[in-house]
This record gives structure tokens, C-alpha cells and sequence, in this order.
């Protein structure tokens, strides 16, 4: 395949749309275009939840935010040519960008088409293997996943390979800003503890990657034992679940204050040692550097599993020489026994006692 040249100036836009754990796994590929192309235009797609995980300058010029809300059934029933104008707008404000090239990591119909209306003459996307929704159709430069069960970081930096081959290492451009004042009050109060972040909670949609709120209250309590401090990081409508969880547990986690996204993340990043599902906060965890737990079900652990050492995954369900489960099946991350993630929190603590053991990730 010839490489498709960029000149100074062009633009390049991204179309990554979804949740926190998709935005995080495609930041690497922001990081090699701009190594590779530094005098190129970089926009880039995105939902509104995420886009607080976006850096500004240098890496990234623009930054388009879909207007998802306005346009879903309930902002279209309730004031449809708001919906309209919102559209509108956004979609005036991607092509005044004026993108020579538009890069599809998302692989759904609504990105595809949201590359086609961008304007863009070259738009670049994977094939019908690596694709969903027929959206390899909008695409004129289509690349070909190495594997089925690529991670999908990897598979993400393959999509490069007209524009910018990866050459490594790994890198993750968040925002460079210090912690707010209410992440640096909330961590004064943990002491000299180690700190160990559980997550517990998954979104309404992904709920079958959802722990039972009793084995992660088993799992609090025994790291309270230890001396460390448990801290339970939420988001919103995650409220009831946290209570429930230190409820069982005897009150043993730590609780955060409400946090923003970029607050979370600057928690995240100054802790020993993060558990949880695959999740976004999980991502957040191990590509700043935190060690990770990770419980996985029937999402697959070779796609969407941390990179890196020191890491940890506790997947039963992917064990051994079975079938593996069917995506969305409840039962398979029951699988998970508390004392698989203690044993495992356990051992990479330890692990790590005498090096770096005392250091957060970052």
C-alpha cells in the first residue's frame, strides 16, 4: 500500500466517539500522528463525556463535540429543530476544519457517515473484518486487522499504517494539570496508607461486566485489613452502589467526594494499585502507569485487557479449554471469587514492596 503523503497544514480528523476506555485506547494514535506529521491540523470527534480526556495544544488543534443529547429520540421529540440546528452547527464547524484525510477508529455506521459528511476526499477505515454496520462502505482507504482478537490499542495503531506507521513506544497525552484542590484534600486524608482504587461500577448498557456489590464489599474489607486504604471512585447514578457496597463492607472503603472526569482520572493516577471491571476508569489505570486488577466476564481479555507489565487479570471464564462465553452473558463474570482478587491485589503489592512498591503511577 502506498503511504498517503500529508502536506504542512492539511488537516486530519479523528472519529472516535464513544466511552471513556475507547478515547483512552485510540490517545495513542493522536501521540504518532503528531510525532510523525508535527505540522498537520489534528481535530478530532467526539462525545461530550469523554471529551475532558482530550489534551489541547500541542497535541490536538480542534476538538468537535457531537452533539448526542440534542440528537437522541428524547432531545428530538422535545424540540426537534433544536436537534437540527445543533447538527447543523457542529457539521459547519467540521468542515470550516477543512480535513484532507478522516481517520475512523469507531468502525460504526455513525462515524463512518460523520467522515463522509466531515468532507474529507481520503477516509480511512478498516475493512469489512475489522468493521461493523456496513461502515467500511464510506471508507476509500480500508486496512485489514492483523487478528480477530487484536487489543484493541494495537489494533487502533494499525489503522496508522498509510499515514504514520507506529513505531512505539506507548504514549497516553492527557492534559498536563496539576490536581484540583478537592483531589489534593481527599488524598491528604488517606495518610501514608497504600492506595488501592475500586471501581465497582460499569455503564447502564454494559451491566453485564457488573461485580456483585457483596464480593466487592468482601474485597474492600480485606484490604482494610491490611492496613491499606480501599478508595471507591464513582460517577454518576453510581451513588446507591457505592453505599451498598461500604454498607456491606462495615463502612472499610473510602468513598471519593463527587468528581469530574479529569479529577477521577487525577486520583487514579496517584494510587498504588487499581480494581475493577473493563471499564474506562480501568483503562484510565493502566495507561498512566497504575498496576491493575482486572475482573473480566464475557468481554474478552485478549481485546480489551490492560497492556504493559505488572498487570493482572482475573478472567475464570476464559480459562481453560471450554468455549468462551458469549458476549453479554451475566453469569460469566460470577466466575470471579473475592479471594482471586485479593490473592492477585496481594501479589502485585508485594511485588512491588522494596522497588517502586510505595510510588503511585504517576
Amino acid at each position: 500500500m502506498e503511504p498517503l503523503r500529508l502536506r504542512d497544514g492539511d488537516g486530519v480528523l479523528l472519529v472516535r466517539l464513544g466511552a471513556v476506555g475507547d478515547v483512552v485506547r485510540t490517545l495513542p494514535c493522536l501521540a504518532a500522528l503528531r510525532r510523525a506529521e508535527p505540522a498537520v491540523r489534528l481535530g478530532w470527534v467526539v462525545e461530550a463525556p469523554s471529551a475532558p480526556l482530550l489534551p489541547g495544544h500541542p497535541w490536538l488543534d480542534e476538538t468537535f463535540i457531537f452533539p448526542r443529547g440534542a440528537l437522541g429520540p428524547a432531545g428530538l421529540l422535545r424540540e426537534p429543530s433544536r436537534g437540527v440546528e445543533a447538527f447543523r452547527v457542529f457539521l459547519a464547524r467540521v468542515r470550516a476544519f477543512r480535513p484532507v484525510l478522516s481517520i475512523d477508529f469507531q468502525g460504526s455506521a455513525k462515524s463512518a457517515l460523520l467522515g463522509r459528511l466531515s468532507g474529507a476526499p481520503f477516509r480511512l477505515g478498516f475493512d469489512r473484518t475489522g468493521a461493523r454496520e456496513g461502515s467500511f462502505l464510506c471508507s476509500n482507504i480500508r486496512i485489514r486487522p492483523s487478528s480477530a482478537r487484536l487489543n484493541r490499542v494495537q489494533k487502533n495503531l494499525e489503522l496508522l499504517r498509510p499515514v504514520a506507521p507506529f513505531r512505539g513506544p506507548l504514549e497516553f497525552p492527557f492534559r498536563d494539570e496539576e490536581p484540583s484542590g478537592k483531589v489534593l484534600a481527599f488524598l491528604e486524608t488517606l495518610g501514608e496508607r497504600i492506595r488501592i482504587v475500586v471501581h465497582a461500577g460499569t455503564s447502564v448498557r454494559q451491566n453485564h461486566k457488573q461485580w456483585p456489590p457483596e464480593n466487592y464489599a468482601k474485597v474492600v474489607a480485606s484490604f482494610a485489613r491490611e492496613g491499606w486504604a480501599p478508595v471507591l471512585t464513582w460517577g454518576p447514578g453510581e451513588e446507591d452502589l457505592t453505599r451498598r457496597i461500604q454498607e456491606l463492607s462495615g463502612n472499610c472503603g473510602v468513598p471519593t467526594p463527587p468528581l469530574d472526569l479529569e479529577e477521577m482520572r487525577q486520583v487514579i493516577a496517584r494510587c498504588h494499585l487499581f480494581v475493577g471491571g473493563d471499564t474506562g476508569p480501568m483503562h484510565l489505570a493502566w495507561s498512566q502507569g497504575v498496576p491493575v486488577v482486572a475482573l473480566f466476564g464475557s468481554t474478552d481479555p485478549s481485546i480489551n485487557g490492560p497492556l504493559g507489565e505488572g498487570h493482572r487479570v482475573v478472567a475464570p471464564a476464559w480459562e481453560g479449554n471450554g468455549s468462551p462465553p458469549r458476549r453479554g452473558d451475566r453469569a460469566a463474570i460470577r466466575q470471579v471469587d473475592p479471594g482471586m482478587v485479593v490473592k492477585a491485589a496481594l501479589d502485585s503489592i508485594s511485588s512491588r514492596k522494596g522497588t517502586a512498591a510505595g510510588e503511585p503511577g504517576r
